[in-house]
């Protein structure tokens, strides 16, 4: 009972890091707003400074960027329970400041795409116009952050229902498609085309001088 208990406890604390892996940090020129639960004097909108911080209301200058908004959660709320008894906040993204996305690699159409918000990587291969190679075995998701987030995609294509919100592309990320090798059929046919045309040849030759 004692270990399943102790399992039950680390699966959800890995759990809370890969969601923090796969959140959306905060960065300059981002806009956000900060609720505070029956406390409008601490809420508002706030848009985050060249040098990654906000002016609150009271507390003053904080430092935001480079945070998720799970992260500045837990900060708020540690810095207002001096004000209010028990802070209930919550922080939500009301713009992005780099709203593109970057797709390059293997796909029919690379390039930068404007979102407006976190998009789905099955919305972003549609975007895209689609895979070249659909047997393409692995995908790329490069965070703006340089975090790199690898995809199976027989994830993807799977008969199983797929989770839409475990791999999304969030403002300032990159979906990269490596290259993969395929047989040029279309060379190989003009090849055997002309050793056969040769081999033709060379039998008529062998004919005519016997």
């Amino acid at each position: 009972m004692k270990k399943l208990f102790l399992l039950v406890i680390f699966a959800a604390f890995a759990g809370n890091i890969f969601a923090e892996v796969e959140e959306y940090i905060l960065q300059p020129g981002d806009v956000i707003s900060v609720n505070v639960v029956e406390h409008p004097e601490f809420s508002g909108r706030h848009k985050i400074r060249p040098d990654g911080r906000i002016n609150y209301p009271v507390i003053g200058e904080i430092d935001v960027a480079k945070l998720t908004c799970a992260q500045l959660v837990k900060i708020m709320q540690g810095k207002l329970s001096s004000y209010v008894n028990n802070p209930v906040v919550s922080v939500a993204i009301e713009a992005y400041y780099a709203n593109k996305i970057y797709v390059i690699g293997d796909v029919i159409h690379g390039g930068e795409f404007q979102i407006y918000e976190p998009i789905d990587i099955l919305k972003v291969i549609a975007m895209c116009g689609g895979l070249k190679n659909n047997k393409t075995k692995g995908i790329k998701i490069i965070r703006s952050d340089g975090t790199v987030i690898s995809v199976n995609t027989a994830e993807l294509w799977g008969t199983a229902k797929y989770d839409s919100k475990k791999y999304i592309l969030y403002p300032g990320d990159t979906m990269y498609v490596p290259e993969s090798f395929q047989i040029p059929w279309s060379v190989v046919s003009i090849i055997l085309s002309v050793i056969n045309v040769s081999l033709q040849v060379v039998v008529m030759m062998t004919r005519l001088s016997s």
